[in-house]
């Protein structure tokens, strides 16, 4: 696909769908080729990745994907870019600790080369619903 041309929702879903099983299964070659070299990969307590960094993670096993949901709730698209914006949520574990996620979420994909790629996600916890089970103590002394 050419800069110049516009993605579809489908195909924009599509790719949304492949990232999260990607996640999930750990499969580390699938996200290499969704995500752009130049990713910036946010995390919900607002540490930042690189696309070596995030990968890195995933192949030691700091970071694994236990189960994710997400839903779509808007495509914006426009010549060469797409924000997707939707929820995540699912359980991860991150240094050895389960943690809980659930978030609204933004994604923006680019057309690379004839292809589409992951160029930014931000995740916003969603408030009274906590992210992990650190966030669940703090509300709960209040």
């Amino acid at each position: 696909m050419e800069p110049s041309e516009t993605a579809t929702t489908a195909q924009i879903n599509d790719l949304e769908d492949r990232r999260y099983a990607a996640m999930v299964d750990a499969d580390l070659d699938t996200l290499d080729d969704l995500l752009a070299d130049d990713v910036i990969y946010t995390h919900s307590d607002a540490s930042v990745d690189t696309k070596t960094s995030y990968l890195e993670m995933l192949r030691s096993g700091r970071l694994v994907y236990l189960a994710l949901e997400h839903t779509t709730d808007l495509v914006l698209t426009r010549p060469g870019v797409a924000i997707v914006a939707g929820t995540m949520s699912g359980s991860i574990r991150m240094h050895g600790a389960a943690k809980t996620l659930n978030s609204r979420v933004a994604a923006v994909w680019l057309s690379e080369g004839g292809r589409w790629r992951l160029a930014a996600f931000q995740p916003t916890p969603i408030k009274g619903q906590p992210s992990d089970p650190g966030e669940h103590a703090a509300d709960t002394r209040r």
